[in-house]
């Protein structure tokens, strides 16, 4: 390392160390905020202030936690709340000295309102607020959010009033540049002050020129390192290894300076948004060429070595490191954007990615990553069987095999180059769950109770909240060897296989409840042995043009006298009328 390199990092140490020791020292001063009550607010929100005051920087980020923020964009949550915490205590060191021992000290609520006030700004009159309301899901008093959305307009409306008696003027270097700008830096011209532009022009300027020395610096700097490792980086390479370099450079002052300009909320969330999404950008694309940097220093290694799979070897992993680049850039990307890239990446099946081992396997799994990553046939959590051996849980999708979890906790392995001549049973995908099973019933049961009991397990079906009302089935289905069998055929919407469960056992534990109550015997294998006597029964006979005649008048007597069933039955109607049936 050179010397340069060992200052640069010995400064950039000690200033991490001093700022660590700034923000711990602020919270061994506050261990914790409890902020229970409208006064223990304001009482933590002006000790903290009071201390920013004197000199603790990091105090002004506890006050900042005495804000309701969580309607602002996350990328300037940490600014805005800094922001409104000047504000705050400049509005309110210029409206009175407050007794904190007036405040309520309710633990419960909904709002208190500390000042109300109609202020008139650019000919424009609007309603300011200064309000602590209860978050009910923190437990939790904070300052509204209509609190952090006026106060800009309190403070400036009283900006040129004098703080009361007995209260220390927050006094710090932006508080001293403002009294010494000049009068025309506070005029606004078009939607910004003068000084906010001129301030955007120097900010473009700065960063343009720390753009210009890195650059060089930079391009410089590798081209000695590879030049040392007997490694030629012609002026295209060197160009397009440092221009996104700048474009960091740049973004990285960008993001820096427009927060010290006190621009309007809206305006600062995005400028910022901005300036983070081309930062991200351009630290994806600078991963991108250092990897093509770095590969020509192993294509170097790689042609001077005897062995010749080094050849393939190089390529293979500069693919996978650039693709793993890109993977991590898209994430970074995404939630620059404030996009859910949990639930994307999810979506897509991606665990992890793992570095090839051998040539031919390795481009057959990596295939077979692409094929599961694009046709998407399970995601992480899915319940899968692949073809008809292995079933689980998927864990991990990697980039060369895939991780399941079996149910008896083991863990297997298979190569995502397999995945894609296998069939893969996803129950995980179902939209609804079936449950088949069948209900014996003893054979002594009369048919009114076996009715009833079909007609109730139907009506149990369609009360549980998570059955399918239109399609499911319960009837006496067969006659077993020791019992009268009753088919019990229902799905579910349900999320998961634990919730599958949990409404099963609901569902069992009824159609036992209910069977107790009809008065049904659930049957189990048993033998019954008949003794017969000598003595034989004699049937009646009945002749062979009588036969058809005594069934059809049977069988319209027990159809004409059977129970009338449910509207809500389930099935569907067969469409045969009883004058068909017995035609």
């Amino acid at each position: 390392m050179s010397p340069s390199f060992a200052r640069i990092n010995m400064i950039l140490k000690l200033l991490l160390t001093f700022l660590l020791f700034l923000s711990l020292h602020a919270q061994d001063l506050f261990p914790g905020e409890s902020l229970s009550s409208p006064r223990e607010t304001m009482t933590y929100f002006l000790k903290t202030m009071k201390a920013y005051k004197t000199g603790q920087a990091g105090a002004i980020d506890l006050a900042a936690k005495t804000f309701d923020l969580s309607h602002i964009d996350q990328a300037v949550r940490k600014d805005i709340g800094r922001l409104s915490a000047r504000r705050l205590i400049n509005t309110l060191d210029r409206l009175e000295y407050i007794h904190v021992e007036n405040i309520p000290n309710i633990k419960t609520g909904e709002k208190w309102i500390y000042r109300q006030q109609e202020v008139v700004l650019d000919d424009q009159s609007k309603m300011a607020e200064i309000s602590i309301t209860f978050d009910k899901e923190l437990k939790k008093w904070k300052f509204s959010k209509t609190t952090v959305d006026t106060i800009d307009l309190y403070s400036k409306f009283l900006e040129n009033k004098k703080v009361v008696d007995g209260v220390t003027e927050l006094r710090d270097f932006k508080t001293r540049f403002k009294e010494k700008m000049p009068t025309w830096m506070g005029e606004k011209s078009f939607i910004l002050l003068n000084g906010q532009w001129l301030g955007i022009f120097i900010i473009i300027l700065l960063g343009l020129i720390f753009e210009r020395i890195i650059r060089i610096y930079i391009g410089g700097l590798a081209v000695k390192i590879l030049l040392s490792k007997a490694v030629n980086l012609d002026e295209k390479a060197k160009k397009k290894l440092t221009r996104p370099m700048g474009v960091v450079i740049f973004a990285g002052a960008w993001t820096l300076g427009v927060r010290v300009l006190e621009l309007q909320d809206s305006l600062l969330s995005i400028l910022l948004r901005f300036g983070y999404i081309v930062l991200t950008v351009g630290c994806v694309v600078t991963a991108h060429h250092i990897v093509d940097v770095v590969a020509l220093y192993f294509q170097e290694v790689a042609r001077k070595s005897a062995n010749k799979f080094d050849d393939i070897l190089v390529p293979l992993l500069r693919k996978t490191a650039k693709t793993f680049v890109i993977a991590i850039g898209v994430v970074a990307i995404g939630n620059s954007l404030t996009l859910d890239m949990k639930s994307i990446l999810t979506g897509l099946g991606i665990g992890g990615f793992a570095f090839a081992l051998a040539a031919k396997d390795t481009i057959g799994n990596l295939f077979g990553s692409l094929t599961v990553l694009l046709d998407r046939p399970f995601r992480i959590g899915d319940w899968i069987l692949i073809d008809g051996k292995i079933e689980g849980m998927v864990e991990e999708v990697g980039l060369r095999s895939t991780r399941i979890r079996t149910f008896y906790d083991s863990l297997i392995t298979v190569p995502n180059g397999q995945l894609t001549n296998v069939h893969i049973d996803n129950y995980g995908q179902r939209t609804y769950r079936r449950f088949s099973t069948k209900l014996g019933l003893q054979y002594d049961t009369p048919p009114e109770k076996i009715e009833a009991f079909c007609e109730a397990v139907r009506q149990i079906i369609l009360a549980h909240k998570w059955t399918r009302k239109d399609y499911f089935h319960v009837y006496f289905n067969g006659m077993g060897s020791s019992s009268l069998e009753i088919l019990v055929y229902v799905f579910w919407k349900v999320p998961d296989w634990s919730k599958e469960l949990s409404e099963k056992h609901r569902l069992l534990m009824d159609i036992l409840r209910v069977g107790k109550e009809i008065g049904v015997q659930f049957a189990f294998p048993t033998q019954t042995l008949h003794v017969f006597n000598e003595e034989k029964y004699t049937y009646d006979s009945l002749e062979a043009e009588q036969t058809h005649k005594v069934a059809q008048e049977k069988a319209e007597a027990i159809i004409a006298n059977q129970l009338v069933m449910s509207e809500h039955r389930s099935g569907k109607d067969s469409g045969i009328s009883k004058k068909d049936h017995f035609s």
